[in-house]
């Protein structure tokens, strides 16, 4: 080991290293770093292990200071040099100067487009602005909002000025104004357009750019029914009951507005409520001789290729609804000849019989059944539907004593039914006793309940009371109670409970399922109803009367514009949905027999008789009653068409 001076080489080697000298250290950085032009940035700096410190140009700054300055606009880095005994080090520091921002301006129109007259108010907001001018070189702010109203037409544009430190911004606004709208008048009219005595009626309007609308009355005074702000809206009223027969009332109606006055028409009449008298007239009106004619045996039939004349059971299949019709208008308003036209069509029927087989029993052709299934006779439900109407003939005339001169013409008429309708279908083929389609328990339901009443035969009267009950309590359990929106109704299926569940008839030529059954709903109705007012035989109440006729006012019938229009359906939206078959379409609605019901709600008779007062059926000489169902749905004979003028009279006269 080498020594100096008494101490170890390593020993100073080691002292040597303990005392190395450090390089310079430290910052330099511009506070704050990022300005504004015009703005002030002061560069700090600190810097130890140093002896002189030098910027980018040489020049000596020492190793510490600070120095402000207001720069241009620009980024520049900066470079810095430090010396001291351990070395030398380089430094740098960075300077963003941005320019002065350009104004933002917001100058708008509020609204953008109106009518001529309307408020307007330019509204405007700004940023980096100290002025902005008009167009028209006027100091308006930098922010406000000023409302002006214009009577000129057109769009308008204009240009602002605004200015800030950082220069010049210029902003445009336009609103467009339209010429003034004339007040509209839509939609007017009274609904009903004819009511009768007693009926209300809703004038109704709609008006836009109106600021008043009125009319004047029959005295020349002014109603005034909108008068405000000029706007857009509806008007409703609803009169008084009409205590006053108008032919045609002219109802001028005028609105005001800024565009100036409309004016728009409308009319409404109100006619007498129509009486037995009236309904009498118009159903006698339908030429009713040709009713008897109608019944014959002079069908032309094709069979085996040679023409037959037949006796055929179609026509009186129809004649049914004529008779019944007759009857119920007989019992409304004492018109013997009434009653007397019956007979003769129930009598015309029994002549056309013919014992064909030897059996006894009298036998009719049919045409429809023929040509669908080639069965010449015995047709049985065609049978029982003009059974229906010889029954009910029988017990009106016998029921009254002022008929007595037509009682023993009844009488052998009721020999006849009981032997070739009665005992043919009940004794000879057995149909009565497990029927199970409702129209077919209707129609041998309506011959019992008739051929009951002046029976002399225990037995048979003991058949006809136990049909009514039995079969009667089975149409009842097919009445589907329908709630569907409240309506307390029922729905008359085609087919009575098998299994517990009731059947639908003809589905496929329906557009709804579930839907009445439009083909035959009156030969059940009718049943139910003569069976209730003959005492219901424990079967039919008050209730099921109810019911049945909210099936015409909650679902027959959908809304005004529809009323005897629509399908007869379980669910409202039959309304909307009618097929294209016209038979099933619309007939079920106008199906007279339903007319038997209004007897028990005057809502219900209130509806056909405001039916029947548009209709003109109740102006007597003066036209002709209209047509109710169009030519292509009405029945072989014409017996349908005015079959509900009966029914309503009877309605009418049981209401009194």
């Amino acid at each position: 080991m080498k020594y100096i001076f008494g101490i170890s080489a390593l020993a100073i080697a080691a002292m040597q290293g303990a005392h190395a000298i450090s390089k310079p250290t430290g910052k330099f950085s511009f506070q704050p770093s990022t300005i504004t032009v015009g703005e002030s940035s002061t560069l700090r700096w600190y810097v130890v292990n140093a002896t002189s410190c030098k910027n980018q140009w040489g020049t000596e700054i020492g190793t510490s200071g600070s120095y402000t300055t207001t720069p241009s606009v620009g980024t520049t880095e900066y470079q810095f040099t430090c010396t001291g005994s351990g070395g030398r080090a380089a430094f740098k520091a960075r300077r963003v100067v941005k320019p002065r921002p350009l104004p933002k301006a917001s100058f708008a129109y509020h609204p953008r487009t109106a009518e001529v007259g309307t408020p307007i108010t330019l509204k405007w907001s700004t940023e980096h602005a100290t002025s902005c001018k008009n167009p028209w070189g006027t100091e308006v702010g930098t922010s406000g909002r000023y409302t002006f109203t214009s009577n000129r037409s057109g769009t308008v544009s204009y240009q602002f000025t605004c200015t800030g430190p950082g220069g010049n911004t210029k902003t445009t606004a336009s609103y467009t104004l339209t010429p003034v709208s004339k007040p509209i008048i839509s939609n007017l009219k009274y609904t009903p357009n004819t009511a009768y005595l007693g009926q209300r009626q809703t004038l109704k309007f709609s008006y836009s750019h109106a600021s008043k609308c009125y009319a004047y009355n029959s005295e020349g005074d002014e109603i005034v029914y909108y008068e405000g702000a000029q706007k857009s809206g509806n008007y409703s009223w609803t009169s008084e009951r009409r205590t006053n027969l108008v032919d045609n009332y002219e109802l001028k109606v005028f609105c005001e507005g800024k565009g100036g006055t409309t004016q728009s028409v409308t009319n409404y009449s109100v006619s007498e409520n129509p009486t037995v008298t009236s309904l009498r007239h118009a159903f006698k009106a339908r030429a009713l001789h040709n009713w008897v004619n109608n019944i014959h045996c002079n069908t032309p039939v094709t069979i085996d290729g040679r023409v037959h004349n037949v006796c055929d059971v179609k026509n009186m299949y129809n004649a049914w609804l004529g008779i019944d019709g007759l009857l119920d208008l007989y019992l409304a308003s004492g018109d013997s000849s009434l009653a007397e036209l019956a007979l003769q069509i129930s009598e015309k029927y029994r002549s056309t019989g013919q014992d064909k087989n030897a059996d006894g029993y009298l036998d009719w052709f049919s045409t429809p059944l023929f040509y669908h299934n080639g069965n010449m006779y015995d047709h049985d439900h065609y049978e029982w539907r003009a059974g229906a109407g010889v029954a009910r003939t029988i017990a009106v005339i016998l029921d009254d004593p002022q008929l007595s001169s037509l009682h023993s013409r009844a009488k052998s008429l009721q020999v006849f039914a009981e032997q070739h309708i009665w005992r043919k279908w009940y004794a000879k083929y057995g149909q009565f006793s497990n029927l199970k389609v409702t129209h077919f328990i209707g129609r041998v339901g309506t011959i019992a309940l008739f051929l009951n009443k002046h029976s002399s035969d225990p037995t048979l009267k003991n058949q006809y009371q136990s049909f009514i009950k039995n079969r009667g309590q089975v149409l009842k359990d097919s009445l589907e109670h329908i709630t569907t929106n409240g309506a307390n109704a029922y729905n008359i299926r085609c087919y009575a409970p098998a299994g517990g569940v009731a059947q639908d008839c003809a589905s496929n030529s329906l557009p709804v399922g579930g839907t009445i059954d439009v083909s035959h709903a009156g030969d059940t109705v009718a049943f139910i109803v003569e069976a209730y007012l003959a005492g219901g035989f424990g079967v039919f109440d008050l209730q099921d009367m109810m019911r049945l006729s909210n099936t015409v006012t909650q679902l027959i019938i959908s809304d005004l514009d529809q009323r005897f229009r629509s399908n007869v359906c379980s669910i409202d939206a039959c309304s909307k949905n009618r097929g294209s078959d016209p038979y099933y379409r619309n007939i079920g609605a106008y199906q007279s027999q339903w007319a038997k019901l209004a007897q028990f709600d005057k809502t219900l008779l209130d509806i056909y008789l405001y039916w029947l007062s548009t209709q003109n059926i109740n102006v007597t000489p003066r036209s002709a009653p209209e047509i109710f169902i169009d030519h292509s749905q009405s029945l072989p004979g014409g017996y349908s068409t005015p079959n509900i003028l009966g029914n309503i009279a009877l309605a009418v006269a049981r209401t009194q």
